[in-house]
């Protein structure tokens, strides 16, 4: 009943398997993307008793349960290119940035390449809304506009009207750089033109990476845009957030 409902859905029957039953539900909710694993603990194995001794030599500690998964050269090779192209790039981060706990890469990459961000709900704190590049008070503007968006750990689901409609303005206006580990997250609702499969922490350090050499910051124009966007609406808010 609960294996639709969670990641992996596991049952020990024996007193002598908790221990590899622990280790392996632990391995399968934290690698990859995370999830609920349920370990279903039958009645009859209460009743059960063994040995203190060899109860605690069955126990297993759990080694490397989440493997970093590197991006390919050629994926990331291929986002660099496409983002050097960007007039108006945007990064739009979600809940698997913040899941990832790789907030220094994160800030890194958005710092290294000045691109403006924003951050979906469950990825608020990752970086401050104070910081400079946040465009979350300019959300409207830089969907619309942007040409090239770099979703990190976020899908194109219905918090992002999936990727179309009036919310990111022309059709065929978008070119999307997706950072993922699932590889069948890209292409699940638009084109994924450069795809990075891969854990969050080493898909960012690899970009930032390859920004090293004469990287060349957004043009003016787009981030000067985006501030005074901002500081428009921030100041149109003023009002009523001081009553």
């Amino acid at each position: 009943i609960a294996k639709p409902l969670c990641k992996a859905a596991f049952r020990v029957l024996h007193a002598q398997d908790i221990g590899i039953a622990v280790a392996r539900a632990i391995r399968a909710a934290v690698s990859g993307r995370p999830g609920g694993v349920y370990l279903d603990l039958p009645a009859k194995l209460f009743s059960q008793v063994m040995d203190a001794a060899e109860g605690a030599r069955s126990l297993v500690k759990v080694v490397d349960a989440a493997p970093a998964q590197l991006p390919s050269p050629d994926s990331v090779a291929r986002a660099l290119e496409v983002l050097k192209g960007a007039k108006r790039p945007l990064i739009i981060l979600g809940k698997g940035a913040a899941y990832a706990q790789a907030d220094e890469a994160v800030r890194e990459l958005v710092e290294k390449s000045g691109i403006p961000f924003l951050p979906m709900s469950m990825a608020k704190g990752l970086l401050p809304d104070t910081h400079p590049q946040s465009a979350g008070a300019a959300r409207s503007m830089v969907l619309k506009d942007a040409d090239v968006v770099v979703l990190v750990g976020a899908r194109l689901n219905w918090l992002l009207s999936h990727g179309k409609g009036k919310t990111w303005g022309e059709p065929g206006s978008k070119t999307f750089i997706q950072i993922d580990i699932e590889p069948r997250e890209m292409d699940s609702n638009v084109a994924i033109v450069a795809p990075l499969v891969g854990d969050i922490g080493s898909c960012v350090s690899a970009l930032t990476a390859g920004m090293a050499k004469g990287w060349t910051p957004p043009p003016a124009e787009w981030t000067g845009a985006v501030s005074a966007r901002k500081e428009a609406n921030i100041a149109k808010m003023a009002p009523k957030l001081m009553s």
